[in-house]
This record gives structure tokens, C-alpha cells and sequence, in this order.
């Protein structure tokens, strides 16, 4: 088998919602939808929740913005790119979060 340099940004996950999606605007007016997801991960015995930041822009954003609220189970699928806010020059705070491109909302 001859190896391949394969590399593809793709993330799948499924967990709840920390608190209610926050649907905002850009100047654009495109719509932007922000949620945190909490995943469990186990190893072993041990639990361990992870919080990962999920943003979705434009048509997607606003479907799915009435069913996102907190304690709802989703699956999101998308892409992790780093981000960077400067609150000054000395001071800055980078993360990495996911970018959805398909949200799926599992009703009880």
C-alpha cells in the first residue's frame, strides 16, 4: 500500500447544549448563531465533559436558532479553525472552535 499526505479539517460531534444558541447580526446583516457544546469523552472509568464553542452562519444559523436551547441534544458536523480576540496589545485570547456546516437536532 503506497501512503497518501491526506489531510482533511473535518469534525463530527454530539453532546447538549451549555445554555440557549445566541443568534446575532453582522453589519452585513448575516446571521451568525454561538453555542457551546458539552461532550462527554470516557476513558477508562473516567468521565470527562469537554466544551467546545460551535459558531453556523447565514441559512443554517437562522433554521435552526428557535430549537437550540439549552439541554438540547445535537449532532454537529463542520471544521475547527483557530480564532484570536486582542484586547490589547499585551492581552489576547485565542481558542478553537467549530465551524457547523450541518446541525441536527434530536427532539424527545
Amino acid at each position: 500500500m503506497i501512503a497518501q499526505n491526506y489531510d482533511e479539517n473535518k469534525v463530527v460531534l454530539s453532546g447538549r447544549l451549555v445554555q440557549d444558541a445566541l443568534l446575532k447580526y453582522t453589519l452585513n446583516k448575516t446571521p451568525i448563531l454561538r453555542f457551546t457544546l458539552a461532550v462527554n469523552t470516557y476513558y477508562k472509568d473516567k468521565k470527562e465533559t469537554l466544551y467546545i464553542p460551535v459558531v453556523s452562519f447565514g441559512d443554517l444559523a437562522l433554521e435552526i436558532s428557535s430549537l437550540v436551547k439549552k439541554g438540547v441534544n445535537v449532532k454537529v458536523e463542520g471544521r475547527l479553525v483557530n480564532r484570536k480576540i486582542e484586547f490589547s496589545e499585551e492581552e489576547q485570547y485565542k481558542f478553537i472552535e467549530v465551524v457547523a456546516n450541518k446541525i441536527e437536532v434530536f427532539t424527545k
